[in-house]
């Protein structure tokens, strides 16, 4: 009989035929992107593939843990008899924390399911819980610590998303929370801490970082879709936890033409989708506000003739004199109707330009880009939010970031990452006295590499039946 041999990080498997495993190695791979293009696979020395069922003498066939789901599915299907034994190594919860909760906080329906769908079930706290922007994913996974009641490490790509995470927490669950990060090292029973802190302590790899792997019995990595990472998903490998989850709101948002294979790599660390719920949904059900998606066409300069390169990214999107003045008129004219304007690029270079023209157009704005300490951003998050300040200009405000009053979203980046795009939505969240929730592109017509990006955000637009869509004048 077929045995799958399981500890917190890997599924072994014994006795399989060699045709099973055959099969088992299309599951647990993925397609490189650019692999056709190499000597190695037109010479067929190489298939092409990243394979996650791996081969050795000392552990046999072995694949992350995450994609034993896949694999005993694929065994049942087939109608293979199997049997699941659970290894020595594998660690079993160690602690029955009782965590406190604010009672002000009451999950909704479809949050009251995602939790019950990690915290029940065959692959008990395993899972990727596909959550829509300003959905309440944190209060979400906060309660799957809560019913849990184990050491939590909650993973965050960015030092914005690890202040309000830590906050977050130790309102709801009601304790104290450590944080790593941002020049703090404190940990607790529940500790926040950035990908690149987990990153740098990794490379090296001492025994005082092994230790730390080991203290934690549920690891959550929120905007899990940067799990494709190979430095980010090693370091989430490492922790030796019996529960792994992934946040996202874009888990598996791939065009066709992206074909982002190596999103495998979110199954493998935390499992399969065990919950989702779309953003027309939860407008249709009166949680968010319904989007007005403006898309202002940009014809100018005409760089048709042009090939891709990075001088003509910079003419056409950050240095565009014609689309960055575009932006402040149109900043202007959400000014004067009283709103609150977010204004997101990836270029520090474009937030100058930006600024400066705003200056010169006598608009009262902030700027916050990833150099700025976190101190410094709560400092100007806090002003605009005040009304002191009506525009915010930054880098750093693509995922996760919290902040209600912000009615209008300007993409200034354009680009053809829809994850990226529908990250930038922060404006959905519905409060008292807001009544708008303006998000501004760009179809930008300037040159057929940059109108292709443009068609594919603006089919993600229109594949949301609640989002109203309209081509500006």
């Amino acid at each position: 009989m077929i045995t799958l041999l399981v500890n917190n990080k890997h599924v072994r498997i014994r006795d399989a035929k060699a045709s099973d495993i055959r099969k088992l190695e299309v599951i647990c791979s993925y397609m490189i992107a650019g692999a056709y293009f190499s000597r190695a696979f037109q010479n067929k020395v190489w298939d092409g593939r990243e394979h996650l069922l791996k081969y050795s003498t000392k552990h046999g066939y072995r694949a992350p843990i995450g994609l034993r789901e896949d694999i005993e599915n694929y065994f049942t299907e087939a109608g293979k008899k199997y049997r699941v034994k659970f290894s020595n190594k594998r660690k079993k919860p160690r602690h029955n924390i009782e965590y406190g909760w604010d009672e002000s906080v009451v999950l909704r329906k479809y949050q009251n399911k995602a939790v019950k769908s990690i915290t029940k079930g065959k692959f008990k706290g395993t899972g990727i819980l596909m959550l829509p922007i300003r959905s309440g994913k944190t209060k979400t996974a906060a309660r799957v610590i809560h019913d849990l009641k184990v050491t939590t490490l909650f993973i965050v790509p960015s030092t914005m998303l690890l202040h309000q995470t830590h906050k977050a927490l130790e309102e709801t669950l009601c304790i104290k929370v450590g944080i790593i990060g941002d020049e703090q090292n404190d940990i607790q029973d529940v500790t926040v801490i950035t990908a690149q802190s987990l990153t740098v302590a990794r490379k090296r790899n001492d025994a005082a970082y092994k230790e730390f792997c080991e203290m934690f019995d549920l690891v959550i990595f929120d905007e899990c879709h940067h799990l494709v990472a190979e430095g980010w998903h090693d370091a989430m490998m490492d922790i030796d936890a019996p529960y792994r989850i992934g946040l996202s709101a874009t888990a598996f948002l791939d065009s066709d033409s992206e074909n982002e294979k190596g999103v495998i790599w979110l199954k493998a660390c935390c499992g399969g989708i065990k919950s989702t719920i779309t953003t027309s949904e939860l407008i249709d059900l009166g949680h968010l506000m319904k989007p007005d998606i403006q898309i202002y066409p940009i014809y100018e300069p005409d760089l048709n003739d042009q090939k891709w390169s990075q001088s003509l990214r910079n003419e056409a999107i950050y240095e565009n004199e014609y689309r960055n003045n575009k932006i402040v008129h149109i900043v202007k004219r959400e000014v004067k109707d009283n709103l609150k304007v977010l204004i997101v690029t990836n270029r520090i270079s474009q937030v100058g330009i930006l600024s400066e023209m705003l200056d010169e157009a006598g608009i009262d704005h902030l700027t916050i880009t990833g150099s700025d300490r976190g101190t410094v951003r709560e400092e100007r998050v806090d002003a605009f939010v005040s009304g002191m300040y009506p525009v915010l200009v930054g880098t750093v405000f693509a995922e996760g970031i919290d902040i209600p009053e912000i009615e209008c979203v300007i993409n200034a980046e354009g680009g053809l990452d829809v994850k990226t795009t529908v990250q930038r939505m922060r404006n959905l969240t519905k409060m008292e006295g807001k009544t708008k929730a303006v998000f501004v592109d760009f179809a930008d017509m300037t040159n057929s590499y940059f109108a292709k990006h443009s068609k594919e955000r603006i089919k993600m637009y229109r594949s949301e039946p609640a989002f109203e869509v309209r081509i500006m004048k």
